[in-house]
């Protein structure tokens, strides 16, 4: 849910800045964990380094003698005060020479203390705190009397004061410097400009007269600033908060010109200064991620911690960097401490490279010291394990036990990310969640923000069945009246997110959804779809049945004004040409929306027709409003599927949701009935479609956008008219695209997995308006601000705007406005020149497929959509024609070997093939008839979050060209939304310069609604950006095989019973070409075991078949009788094997806290592993369900050391694992598991369907698992 779609974690804010929470960066306490220091390595603690680097050799002074009568020189003097060995010696000097110290010998002493402090007691200040003061006294005196001293003593004084930690508490001899520095800082070279600003930003000082004075005279000497000296100067004015954007550009720009001169630290202590200043400038972090790749062997622990959190927190996830630094770190994570690990691995995950491997290795490196993590470092590794989908269940347990034992000191936010994480990795420990619930409402709840109270609402709903329904009660009421207390505060957003999450828990507090109701009637305009959705659904389980309909009719008054709007007879005929470049869904859609507004439309399309594409694979259209709006009818066009089930790779039902559930309404529907809501349709098709509703002549065909320019000037009469026409821009010709919905026409391939079921709803990840995003801008309240913005933003009269369009054939077009709609590789955004602005790898390759009934009939895709997982490969198949099914594959694969692979389509085939050739069936057929030119792959790509202040800067109001579609916000294809919001986007922007046009007329409406329009496109778009990109980690890791929390509101049923069930009666994928020869035999069995769910019906004796096979199992023995077989017992206790064993309590604590020893629960027998040096297979119970493992080594008593998936190892009690065998019988061998092992020797095994036997040892042999 929430912070599972990037929501407020660690990221909000930079979890709390690592940057330093103080001035001291020597320590590891609260008050000092800062990398930072600036001038030097002070604050270096993670350990070795990887490359090493030479220390300077101490320069040696005369040594003061205490007492001496010696009457120095001014130079003996200052050596004296340079070779002081310790602070004693140091300030007896001072005090003893003080009528002879001037302000050279203050520069000496001041560098001297800051220096004799890094390896001094902090104590040994407090016993001179007097001598100290009499220093800072004369040191005052100085600089306010004497004509002598010079901006270099006074930089000195002011470094060495704050390097020695002393900047914060002798303010008056800081003040003193400040102000006469402020008259100096013209006479300050590069050094001393550096020097200066660090020194105050470490004493937490901005004095905005020095740091403006500083800033002024640094712009004009930055070409002869150093590499140190450009870090120093941009951490302190990133550090001082004084991080002015022109600043930043120009010393992004100098540090570009020098950045081969900067060592790993400068580049890492740069990068983090620029993440604090919150400046993201892509070109800079681009030059600085390749200088770090050719450095790598001298970064240290902490410039790895340091750079990799900088790059995550700006949102530059260069792919080849954390690439290569997950190299580097994996073989060095000994050398890092805490906080740099904790800092790490957060960075990693935010960044959202999740290398299984690495996790793995960061997840032991955790355990091993972790009882160095205060607990800041405890919540943001969990908030990371759980934001990378990587459920380390041995670390989450000892993660459990030591945020137990500081959790006193957790604080609101750390409290939230905690009990987030462990419920979004279904690690639900209830002692954890206990003490939890406890300490959050101990704290000062004032401090919950209502994104918090959702968040908190749905963890511990997750986490009810562990809970004293008593303390979750208390809990809960406990959040309704802080909630309730500022629910005037909500935003619509708000308001839904917390009526949501109370009414998905079943925490139906009156008072409090009262208070949310009458709230709701002020933003009855301000709720988008998904928020009104949820909002009704919540509000009417709670029985608020006026606000309810207030919604309802709400919805009704906004079609209504749709339609319209739509009929509104606004002139347009002066608003010249609008010109739209790229011919695809978006572009099409967008022409047809301002044609049937009036507009004079041009589309420019790179292909040099219609045909010249390829088919194009299916898309899943969500909503029909927008399609509807353009006249564009596809009832006729509509492959329908009225279910929905994900399986796992054995095909076991994981989850199951659709209309076929939901009463008769669904079964019934025929093959070109349009249901009202979700169209499954292919790309072309739906292209052709929209395409029949523009007018003849509209598209150029074979016309690729150059370039544009726009245009402003004063030679236009008062009418404000415009005579050039609207242009639509056409795409680049890329191949092998990433999503985009113009570049690439095969692009939005993906359905989204709640594609049958508008009314579903997830415990663990449905309510996407209460999973807003931390990077995500949030919904505003647009409508009640239209009126305002369309007032505000009046343009001069006189003058003209518009734009030159060039194209590749030197041909230009003038027109009154731009639009781009050229897919992902947008050639129009390029040429915005967006600051930021980058495409980013997510990590995964998606592989699409088409095949022919005629080739392979598939039952599983009829009228059906299926998806199956093992945790890091993902298939999803669905009805592409009644008559085909379109199928997309897609897994974790670098990015280079991505493009490589994707190149060679035989090649391709032969990986898939072999990823999936164990699945169930008819997934390896499936894949295996697709012909080589009915499938291809691409690299999957999304960019960051764009939003409306940066699409459209403060000064380009008048500017006349927008985007749309992927150009404007492309995501991953795994929740099916990328035509969706193109086709809504079009609508949206007709409809939004129809009305602006009506108020304000041809010229000044056009430039007042493209603001409007870009920022609610934005806002609406952007949850589906991190929606999708949050969907693909989820879908390609081990969170997958969760079974579905999914509760459909028409059935209202409860779906972890409804998943037992089947397991139990061992309905699955099978079943969809059952002995009843009907496709539909599967939807019924499933809709029987829903109807006994919901009326209470028991759940069956358990029976399954994932015993069977296995991916990497060893094959049967040969088959050869053995010598003696005992004759088959009878009996039916299969079905007991997966009953949860008994006292397992501890089962799911890590190695050290398992479970106590029960001798009745002991073995009769021993059984040695044999000969075999491969690990046997077994089943083993932990985590509240029973796995595959590995039995690595039996143990006395019955235990046994077994290894999980994903190489986590530990130790089952006897009662917990059941062996998996080969036993021959029948003239034959058979897969079977050990129920008990006799004195005799003999075994009782069990087979399929529950027969039991008696087997001589001879007929039982181990199954292997196969060697790595």
């Amino acid at each position: 849910m929430y912070l599972n779609q990037g929501g407020r974690s660690p990221g909000r804010g930079g979890g709390r800045s690592y940057l330093g929470r103080g001035s001291d960066n020597r320590g590891r306490g609260r008050g000092g964990r800062g990398y930072v220091g600036g001038g030097g390595r002070s604050g270096r603690s993670s350990g070795g380094r990887f490359g090493n680097r030479k220390p300077r050799a101490p320069i040696k002074y005369p040594e003061y003698i205490p007492g001496t009568s010696e009457e120095p020189s001014p130079q003996l003097l200052t050596a004296w005060i340079k070779g002081a060995p310790t602070i004693d010696r140091l300030l007896q000097t001072c005090s003893e020479q003080q009528s002879r110290i001037n302000h050279i010998h203050l520069s000496a002493a001041w560098g001297c203390l800051g220096r004799l402090w890094m390896t001094t007691d902090r104590d040994q200040f407090q016993q001179h705190s007097e001598a100290l003061a009499s220093l800072a006294a004369h040191t005052v005196k100085v600089i306010t009397t004497s004509e002598e001293i010079r901006a270099r003593e006074l930089a000195n004084i002011a470094h060495g004061v704050s390097k020695s930690g002393r900047g914060s508490e002798l303010t008056t001899l800081m003040d003193a410097l400040s102000a006469e520095l402020t008259k100096r800082a013209k006479d300050c070279n590069s050094q001393e400009l550096a020097n200066v600003a660090w020194a105050f930003a470490k004493a937490d000082r901005s004095d905005e007269a020095l740091f403006d004075a500083l800033s002024k005279n640094a712009r004009k000497n930055l070409a002869n600033f150093n590499s140190q000296e450009l870090t120093n100067f941009t951490w302190a004015y990133a550090t001082a908060g004084r991080a002015d954007g022109d600043l930043f550009k120009t010393l992004s720009s100098t540090i570009q010109r020098c950045l081969g001169d900067f060592n790993p630290q400068g580049i890492s202590n740069t990068a983090l200064a620029f993440a604090k200043a919150g400046h993201q400038d892509a070109g800079l972090f681009k030059a600085m991620a390749q200088i770090a790749q050719k450095q790598l062997n001298d970064f240290n622990a902490q410039d790895y911690a340091n750079t990799s959190w900088a790059f995550a927190k700006v949102g530059h996830a260069d792919e080849a960097l954390f690439s290569a630094f997950g190299g580097q770190i994996k073989g060095n994570l000994q050398d890092f401490n805490a906080q740099g690990l904790a800092n790490t691995v957060w960075a990693f995950a935010k960044a959202g490279h999740v290398d299984e491997s690495l996790f793995s290795s960061f997840g032991k490196q955790i355990e091993r010291i972790l009882d160095d993590f205060n607990s800041q470092d405890l919540a943001n590794v969990a908030w990371a394990f759980a934001k990378a989908c990587h459920p380390d269940i041995v670390l989450f347990s000892a993660l459990a036990r030591a945020s137990e034992r500081c959790l006193e000191q957790f604080n609101v936010q750390d409290l939230v990310n905690t009990a987030w994480a462990f419920a979004k990795i279904d690690q639900l420990d209830a002692k954890l969640f206990v003490v939890l619930g406890k300490s959050i409402m101990g704290k000062n709840l004032e401090e919950l923000s209502a994104q918090y109270i959702a968040n908190i609402a749905w963890a511990f709903a997750k986490a009810s069945d562990g809970l004293d329904p008593q303390m979750s009660k208390q809990l809960f009421t406990t959040l309704a009246r802080s909630a309730e207390e500022r629910v005037d505060d909500f935003t619509a957003q708000d308001l839904a997110d917390v009526a949501w999450a109370f009414a998905n828990a079943g925490q139906i507090d009156s008072r409090l959804f009262a208070s949310l109701a009458n709230a709701a009637e002020l933003y009855l305009e301000d709720f988008n779809d998904e928020e009104l959705d949820n909002a009704e659904w919540a509000f009417a389980r709670a029985g608020e049945h006026r606000i309810v309909d207030l919604l309802r009719a709400g919805r009704k008054r906004t079609i209504d004004a749709a339609v319209e709007l739509s009929n509104a007879d606004v002139d347009v005929s002066r608003c010249g040409k609008i010109v739209v470049a790229g011919g695809g869904i978006g572009g099409a859609a967008v022409a047809v929306a301002l044609q049937k507004k009036g507009f004079d439309v041009v589309v420019l399309e790179s292909d040099p027709s219609f045909d010249a594409r390829k088919q194009g694979y299916g898309l899943t259209i969500q909503r029909q409003d927008a399609i509807n709006a353009m006249g564009v009818d596809l009832a006729h066009d509509d492959a329908p599927s009225t279910s929905h089930y994900t399986f796992s790779a054995e095909g076991q039902i994981l989850g199951v949701f659709g209309e076929a559930f939901s009463g008769d309404k669904g079964r019934e529907r025929k093959e070109v009935k349009n249901s009202g809501r979700f169209i499954h349709i292919p790309r072309q098709m739906l292209r052709s479609r929209i395409i029949e509703q523009i007018q003849p002549d509209t598209i150029r065909w074979n016309s690729k956008l150059a370039g544009f320019d726009c245009i402003g000037n004063d030679d236009v009469g008062d009418d404000g008219g415009n005579d050039g026409d609207v242009v639509v821009s056409g795409s680049d010709d890329v191949s092998g695209g990433a999503g985009g919905d113009d570049s690439d026409s095969d692009s939005d391939s993906d359905s989204d997995s709640d594609s049958d079921s508008d009314s579903s709803s997830s415990s663990g990840s449905s309510s996407s308006s209460s999973s807003s995003s931390s990077d995500a801008s949030e919904d505003s309240e647009e409508e009640r601000d239209t009126e305002k913005e369309l007032s505000e933003m009046k343009i001069h009269k006189r003058k003209k705007y518009g734009v030159t369009v060039k194209l590749t054939n030197g041909d230009k077009i003038d027109a009154s406005l731009l639009i781009g709609s050229d897919g992902i590789f947008s050639t129009v955004r390029r040429q915005l020149n967006l600051p930021g602005d980058r495409l980013n790898y997510v990590g995964l390759i998606v592989v699409l497929g088409i095949v022919d009934d005629k080739i392979l009939d598939v039952p599983l895709t009829k009228r059906r959509i299926f998806e199956t997982v093992d945790g890091t490969t993902r298939i999803y198949a669905m009805p592409f024609t009644t008559t085909s099914t379109m199928w997309q594959l897609s897994f974790p694969y670098s990015e280079e070997a991505a493009k490589k692979l994707c190149k060679d389509n035989a090649t391709l085939k032969a990986e898939i093939l072999k990823r999936c050739e164990t699945w169930h069936d008819p997934i390896p057929e499936l894949l295996g008839k697709t012909p080589l030119d009915c499938f291809s792959g691409y690299p999957v790509y999304d960019r960051a979050l764009l939003e409306p202040k940066v699409l459209r800067r403060g000064n380009e109001g008048g500017r006349r060209v927008t985007l749309i579609g992927d150009a404007a916000h492309p995501m991953t294809p795994f929740k099916a939304q990328g035509a969706n919001q193109a086709i809504s986007d079009a609508v949206l922007l007709a409809d939004t310069l129809t009305e602006s046009i009506r108020k304000l007329g041809a010229e000044e409406g056009m430039n007042a609604a493209l603001p409007i329009f870009e920022k609610k496109m934005l806002n609406r778009s952007s949850r589906a950006v991190v929606g999708s990109r949050e969907k693909a980690k989820e879908l390609h890791s081990n969170l997958a095989l969760q079974p579905a929390r999914k509760v459909q509101r028409e059935t209202d049923v409860d779906m972890q019973k409804v998943i037992r069930i089947l397991k139990d009666e061992g309905v699955g994928a099978a079943s969809a070409n059952s002995e009843f020869g009907r496709a539909g035999v599967l939807d019924e069995l499933v809709a029987e075991v829903m109807r006994r769910a919901a009326a209470g019906g028991g759940e069956r004796k358990r029976r399954l078949s994932e015993v069977e096979g296995g991916e990497g199992g060893s094959e049967a023995p040969k088959k050869t009788k053995p010598e003696k077989t005992k004759p088959s017992g009878g009996g039916g206790a299969w079905q007991n094997l997966f009953k949860k064993p008994e006292s397992v309590v501890a089962v799911v604590e890590p190695v050290v806290e398992r479970m106590e020893e029960e001798e009745e629960e002991k073995k009769e027998g021993e059984v040695t592993e044999g000969d075999d040096d491969a690990p046997m297979r077994a089943l083993g119970f932990y985590g509240e369900s029973w796995h595959k493992v590995k039995i690595i080594k039996l143990k006395k008593g019955g235990k046994a050391k077994v290894e999980l998936k994903g190489g986590v190892t530990r130790t089952l009690e006897a009662n917990c694992f059941k062996r998996l065998v080969w036993g021959f019988f029948n003239d034959d061998w058979h897969k079977c598991t050990v129920v008990k092992v006799k004195k005799n020797g003999d075994y009782k095994v069990e087979l399929k369907g529950g027969e039991v036997k008696t087997l001589a040892a001879a007929c039982v042999k181990p199954q292997y698992a196969s060697k790595k």
